[in-house]
């Protein structure tokens, strides 16, 4: 008598079990876990891909993050603005500083953010290229909107100051950062960098920032710059 009701058991569980199971509750399970593993893979990739950057879609508003190529060259050895080299900016420090002001070195502009992931990993970097070519006339210029720091200047000074900082930041309120952007048609990213010949002239623009490729591709733009094989 056991094994009958048992058996008849087995036979109820077995007939819940596919009415249960329908082709409808099998399709949305299968696509459910589809979905789960994707997230799981894209969750891993942006792990392991540090090359981010952080959009500003307008240069005075909102901060979201994207990928991109980080080093982009300008349209073609883009001649920085005369107006523009003449423009008073003011750093951190209150000192009155002008582009012209380097006309004899080669600058590199570097537009971040003390928030911005990518940049506080791109500032020691260009932190051994301030020391390693500053005897051979390089200029390192950061440059940090009063945007993107809600109009906190004192922040700034403490961070770079625990960084150990050595060169001037350009404390700007879009005045450099705008036109900079919209002369080699790129985007309002961060972190972004010109290099700019004696003769002022953008010779190479870096959009976003990869450990392995651009200190390198900084390195050689900066050598080429200092070698004079920056000019048109």
């Amino acid at each position: 008598m056991a094994s009958s009701i048992e058996s008849k058991d087995a036979v109820a569980a077995d007939a819940a079990s596919e009415s249960f199971w329908t082709g409808g509750r099998i399709a949305v399970t299968v696509i459910g876990l589809a979905l789960i593993a994707w997230w799981g893979i894209a969750e891993w990739r942006a792990g392991k891909n540090p090359n981010t950057t952080v959009t500003t879609p307008n240069v005075t508003t909102t901060k979201t993050t994207t990928s991109t190529n980080p080093s982009a060259p300008p349209p073609a050895f883009v001649a920085v603005p005369p107006a523009l080299r003449e423009t008073s900016l003011k750093t951190l420090d209150g000192e009155s500083v002008k582009l012209s002001d380097f006309s004899d070195k080669v600058v590199v502009v570097n537009i971040w953010a003390t928030w911005c992931g990518p940049c506080r990993l791109e500032m020691p970097e260009l932190v051994k290229m301030s020391n390693e070519y500053k005897s051979r006339g390089l200029v390192v210029l950061g440059l940090a909107t009063t945007y993107n720091e809600q109009n906190d200047p004192q922040r700034v000074k403490d961070y770079v100051k625990n960084q150990n900082v050595p060169y001037k930041i350009i404390w700007d309120d879009g005045t450099l950062a705008g036109p900079l952007v919209e002369a080699v048609q790129g985007r309002s990213v961060i972190p972004q960098s010109f290099v700019i010949s004696r003769d002022g002239k953008i010779v190479k623009h870096f959009t976003g920032f990869n450990q392995a490729q651009t200190p390198q591709l900084m390195r050689e733009a900066i050598e080429d710059a200092l070698g004079d094989k920056g000019k048109a």
